[in-house]
């Protein structure tokens, strides 16, 4: 049986996440200034890794070329979100470039979705990834799948807006975090977050 389109969708996902987070390790000058960027932050090569932060190259293909070469079928990389497409042009290209990768991840962590930021003055400063068959916006809290056993030790769990917000506090050592990455909190993210505690602050 074929498997349904979302678990395809979070399979490109996960290359993708894979594909940045090289990048980020990579000898280019942006990913340089990627890299002094999140030290700036404050943002330790740990904590990175556990959050699998990545960068998207300045590049109008190089994802959906290594996507291609990883054997992707055309119509999914469209449905993946990771690109975008311009109808009238007839082209398609990468949705996220120059940015700072910041995986959404399921509870399970699975790769679901994207939130990205840009470096200099780029606009939007956050991109994220849209409505996908893998991701729903207000069905997920980023940072959950980190912070879900902190969040049942501690009984309580910090309600933050973004990843940023998340990121500081877990480089204090407050890890009982989740973020609503900038929606209002929904039905669905409040069910999420009562598996792991009935107390949020």
């Amino acid at each position: 049986e074929k498997k349904k389109i979302s678990d395809q969708v979070i399979e490109l996902n996960q290359i993708a996440l894979e594909f940045w987070e090289a990048e980020l390790q990579g000898k280019s000058k942006k990913a340089k200034d990627a890299r002094a960027y999140l030290e700036g932050r404050g943002i330790s090569d740990e904590i990175q890794k556990q959050f699998r932060i990545g960068f998207s190259p300045d590049s109008w293909d190089s994802l959906l070329n290594h996507l291609k070469e990883k054997g992707a079928d055309e119509k999914l990389i469209e449905q993946s979100g990771l690109v975008s497409v311009n109808e009238e042009k007839d082209r398609v290209f990468d949705r996220f470039r120059g940015r700072i990768m910041f995986p959404v991840l399921d509870v399970n962590g699975n790769p679901v979705a994207f939130g990205a930021r840009a470096m200099g003055d780029d606009h939007p400063k956050y991109l994220n990834s849209p409505e996908t068959p893998a991701y729903v916006k207000g069905e997920h809290l980023y940072g959950l799948f980190q912070g879900k056993e902190e969040i049942r030790k501690k009984k309580f769990a910090i309600l933050v807006e973004g990843y940023l917000d998340l990121i500081a506090r877990v480089q204090h050592d407050i890890k009982n975090v989740a973020a609503s990455l900038g929606t209002a909190f929904t039905p669905e993210q409040s069910k999420l977050l009562g598996r792991f505690t009935k107390k949020i602050v």
